[in-house]
């Protein structure tokens, strides 16, 4: 047998292709509809809730928890200011005006800058 007679038989193959009957075909897509799974019933859509949106925003329970109780220490401390901590935050008292608050009190190490500079 040579190559050319192979490719004429496959040719002739392919000419006369056989299909299968209507009665087989019945048979396969009943099989089919037999196997195939029953549909599962509809569930209600499931409520957004408004919770683990928020904890997500804040990056998780634990963040929002420390910034709950950071908000509540700070709620605190403004309503009762301690005179501990009010001391040791605010130097003077609280009846100096406000010109007498130094809001620079190392601006003479930056004397030596109004020199200028030969190079």
């Amino acid at each position: 047998m040579r190559d050319r007679d192979l490719d004429d038989l496959f040719a002739e193959a392919r000419r006369e292709a056989p299909m299968p009957s209507a009665d087989l075909m019945a048979r396969i897509l009943a099989d089919a509809a037999a196997e195939r799974p029953a549909p599962a019933p509809a569930r209600a859509a499931p409520q957004r809730r408004l919770r683990p949106w928020l904890l997500a925003l804040f990056g998780g329970g634990g963040v929002f928890a420390g910034l709950a109780t950071a908000t509540l220490a700070g709620v605190w401390i403004g309503m009762a200011q301690p005179a501990p901590v009010a001391e040791a935050l605010w130097g003077g008292t609280s009846g100096d005006p406000l010109e007498s608050v130094d809001l620079l009190p190392g601006y003479d190490l930056f004397a030596s800058l109004e020199t200028p500079v030969e190079g």
